[in-house]
């Protein structure tokens, strides 16, 4: 039996030794009763480790807290009593039961039942009480914890699984942008819960052309998730195949359909948008199997298109076994250079102001903020974050609430803007090397000097290799892109953005008007990488940083050197 003098507990061996047994501290300043009590329940199974003070039970309880099931201690022990000992208990655990065994007669009025009840997880015991009566209450209590552990462990392993599960769906979606010499597509995406049930794939099946899905497997949680991962295996399928030659919408509507009645009969079914983008005639091929139109953006970025006048459209994939989709259930619409497809999942219109979902986002609002939104990114060429700005606008509306899972598509042809230098890159070394020799030679053309080609260069290599090295975990790193936006020389400064979604912390900080501090706590926390981030302060007039959901927006006001006859 355990002692208070003797402390047979100071070793580690000892502790390793009742990691799965049941262990209750006794606290009482009289040794007859941490004896008495320690005795009962050592007979009963238990593990009791007696202590004489309230300083002994906390310097034990901070080595050991989570191997003990319970605790039993007396109310009236000098200088600090049990209540005082239950309030540093609660800092340390604040599920552990606290049963409090005193001699005080609850009807003298002192109000210590009072005190004992106020916590939902504390007991009465009167020191009085019987063997069988001490047993019982603390039997239950504690089988009643160690249910309660188990179901935590359980919620915290399928948590974990979860996460893993979500790593995985990340990892086998297309990047979330994507920026070539003749098109474009960005892409934001967010689960209800942990996992998602959304799917969105790009397949190029030429140079001209290229097929986008975005899916909305119905049910949430797991097996919308399992649905889902069987779904993108079937397009990785698609991709390799290369997309046989005549291959549109209605082929792979079908082809999906089929896939849903062999490999997923009477577990779900999917609403899904199938485009096929082409380049040259410059139009979209569409099908909508349940899912919400294809919204077009075009002349102004103020005006949407009406797509489908007609209402063509078939069932959800996998509803119905026997469905077939044919070609009246196409739509073709002609595009412009300037034209925005935007594809989105029907959780976009479920965002609500509360949790219930009862005040959803007026569709008025959806497209007034869309129209603003795709107008302010047209012009600043910055359309690889338009769904990032448009879920956060709306949460600055109040609709923060997501019922369904989100996920929000844009794609289209490749414009080029004067003065604007815009690229969106893979976050690897090789790539940032590449990007870096892309820009200098914009900059070259746009007749600048080598010494300001060298200063926006530092500043870019700077940032994006901090991101590679900080922003993110093994798993996501090679998934992840950043895109990079350089507006032509001014009076004395270039303005570089860029665009990831790393680790919220600034890679280089962010203080416009106070850099200074910025850039010297920057250094203290993070190593160096290349030419070092004191030379990127040196060469910024300011840094401007927000965040956008899990974007974050980085603009480097990038001081000029002397020209040629020796100017700023």
């Amino acid at each position: 039996m355990a002692s208070s003098t003797a402390k047979p507990y100071d070793s580690p061996e000892f502790w390793a030794g009742l990691r799965e047994k049941t262990v209750i501290l006794v606290l009482d300043d009289e040794r007859l009763i941490r004896l008495t009590v320690s005795a009962k329940l050592k007979n009963a199974g238990y593990v009791p480790i007696a202590a004489a003070s309230v300083d002994e039970a906390v310097s034990i309880l901070k080595a050991h807290a989570p191997l003990f099931s319970a605790i039993i201690s007396d109310i009236m022990m000098g200088e600090m009593d049990g209540f005082d000992f239950r309030d540093i208990v609660r800092g340390l655990d604040s599920t552990m039961p606290f049963f409090f065994m005193t001699a005080l007669d609850p009807e003298e009025g002192s109000g210590f039942l009072k005190r004992i009840v106020s916590d939902p997880l504390s007991f009465y015991l009167p020191k009085a009480v019987g063997t069988d009566v001490l047993l019982k209450r603390v039997q239950r209590i504690v089988a009643s914890r160690r249910v309660e552990r188990f179901i935590q462990r359980q919620v915290e392993e399928a948590r974990q699984s979860l996460v893993l599960a979500a790593h995985i769906q990340r990892s086998m979606l297309p990047v979330r942008a994507h920026l070539d010499d003749r098109m474009f597509y960005s892409a934001w995406s967010q689960p209800k819960e942990i996992v998602s049930g959304d799917v969105y794939e790009v397949i190029p099946f030429s140079d001209s052309q290229c097929l986008y899905v975005l899916g909305d497997i119905q049910g949430h949680g797991t097996s919308a998730a399992l649905a889902m991962t069987a779904v993108q295996s079937f397009f990785k399928n698609l991709a390799h195949s290369g997309g046989p030659k005549g291959f549109g919408p209605i082929e792979v509507a079908n082809l999906l359909q089929a896939f849903f009645r062999e490999n997923l009969p009477n577990v779900s079914y999917m609403t899904v948008l199938i485009c096929l983008h082409d380049l040259d005639n410059r139009e979209v091929r569409w099908i909508s199997c349940g899912a919400p139109d294809l919204i077009i953006s075009d002349e102004g970025r103020n005006k949407q298109l009406e797509t489908d006048p007609s209402r063509k459209g078939g069932l959800p994939v996998g509803l119905l076994p026997d469905t077939v989709y044919t070609d009246e259930d196409l739509v073709v619409d002609k595009l412009t250079p300037q034209s925005i497809c935007i594809a989105v999942t029907d959780g976009v219109f479920d965002m609500s102001r509360d949790e219930e979902g009862f005040e959803k986002v007026p569709y008025d609002l959806l497209h007034r903020l869309r129209c603003e939104l795709m107008k302010e990114s047209c012009e600043h060429s910055s359309l690889s974050v338009d769904a990032f700005k448009f879920i956060e606008a709306c949460k600055e509306y109040g609709y923060s609430h997501m019922q369904d899972d989100v996920t929000i598509l844009l794609f289209g042809e490749r414009t080029y803007m004067d003065g604007i230098f815009d690229l969106t890159l893979p976050l690897l070394p090789t790539a940032v090397d590449d990007a870096a020799r892309a820009m200098g030679e914009w900059c070259r053309a746009q007749g600048w000097t080598e010494d300001d080609i060298s200063r926006v260069q530092v500043v870019l290599e700077e940032k994006l290799m901090n991101v590679y090295d900080h922003g993110f975990d093994d798993i996501d790193r090679l998934h992840e892109v950043a895109s990079v936006r350089l507006l032509k020389r001014r009076k004395d400064s270039a303005e570089l953005t860029v665009w990831d979604c790393g680790t919220p912390e600034p890679s280089i900080a962010v203080a416009a008007g106070n850099a200074e501090t910025a850039f010297e706590l920057v250094n203290q926390e993070m190593s160096n990488h290349g030419r070092g981030r004191l030379m990127v302060r040196e060469l910024c007039q300011g840094i401007e940083r927000k965040r956008f959901g899990t974007l974050n927006e980085t603009v480097y006001h990038v001081r000029f050197g002397q020209d040629e006859k020796g100017n700023e």
